[in-house]
């Protein structure tokens, strides 16, 4: 079968959601100097859904370092030794002035907090004020129960973030504080009280592309909404080591991310400045159609005029909520 005729049959697939674990293996072997097929099948896929719209959203970092728990990946662990700024929870008034920011820019505004999970009295807090928050809100605060997450929800928050990291079996070689299932069951919380639920991960931990394939897969099966994908910026300090990953490979896992869920947003976060460089803009070709704009939790981004800029020199449009 020709390179093309394998796009043709993927497209087909993906659109009615039929992409099955041997299709997966043929994006994965996918070779290099033909990867433009596979990213006009996935560019394609996307705009059958989405047509030209992208799904910005900013962050806030609402309380930073000293966390319990000891994901390798990340330099707010107490676990590593890093050079992050410890702070505690911000006040009301910071909040919602990043919010109002964000309001002004058109971004959905997420507030994000470092540690296991905030207190209920915290929740309460983060809760009370949200609602004099302007615009769409969404929050990730931690392993959570249904109780704490309505009061979210009632509080006017629409989505809820809680990435599973990576896949079930490569888990325990990233964190060993809590288990890939605690992070499962606060997934299907947010779902049963009814928020929209943003769970990926991270890709460039030293996982193989099979357990990215289970990590694809399983994320499929959660149905969650929204889809981020962060390529690991190794922090010094931390854990782990600058990932091997050439960019052409970083956007194959897009592409085979966006063929597996073609209804889902697929939303890039951490790393694609540091990985992709000038190549950014290939993401929405290879098939995300969304990302986060002004920085992440401790480390900076390009900023939202640039962002705004290289958005509207590809012909996208950012989603207003």
């Amino acid at each position: 079968m020709s390179i093309f005729n394998k796009a043709q049959l993927l497209y087909e697939k993906s659109l009615n959601g039929k992409i099955d674990e041997s299709d997966m293996d043929m994006i994965i072997a996918w070779p290099e100097h033909e990867l433009s097929v596979l990213f006009a099948c996935a560019d394609q896929v996307r705009r059958r859904f989405f047509d030209d719209t992208v799904d910005p959203c900013s962050l806030m970092n609402i309380k930073s370092g000293n966390c319990s728990e000891d994901c390798a990946f990340c330099s707010q662990s107490a676990h590593n030794h890093t050079s992050v700024q410890v702070r505690e929870l911000a006040k009301s008034e910071e909040i919602k002035t990043q919010a109002n920011n964000a309001f002004q820019h058109h971004l959905p505004f997420c507030v994000v907090s470092s540690g296991r999970r905030l207190s209920t009295d915290e929740i309460r807090n983060i809760s009370n004020t949200l609602k004099e928050c302007p615009g769409e809100k969404h929050a990730s605060l931690g392993i959570l129960d249904e109780n704490e997450l309505q009061m979210l929800k009632d509080a006017g928050v629409v989505c809820y973030n809680h990435n599973i990291e990576t896949s079930r079996s490569y888990f325990p070689k990233i964190v060993t504080t809590h288990t890939w299932d605690d992070r499962v069951e606060t997934v299907r919380h947010a779902k049963k009280v009814g928020l929209h639920v943003c769970c990926g991960g991270i890709l460039g931990m030293g996982e193989t592309w099979k357990e990215r394939k289970e990590f694809c897969l399983q994320i499929r099966d959660l149905d969650v909404d929204t889809v981020p994908l962060n390529f690991l910026n190794a922090i010094p300090g931390t854990r782990l080591n600058t990932p091997v990953d050439s960019p052409l490979e970083f956007l194959k896992a897009v592409s085979l991310f966006r063929l597996v869920m073609p209804r889902r947003t697929i939303k890039i976060c951490g790393g694609r400045e540091l990985h992709l460089g000038p190549l950014q803009g290939l993401l929405f070709f290879a098939g995300a159609n969304g990302y986060v704009s002004g920085g992440y939790l401790t480390t900076s981004g390009a900023g939202v005029d640039k962002d705004d800029v290289l958005i509207e020199s590809l012909g996208l449009r950012k989603r207003i909520g």
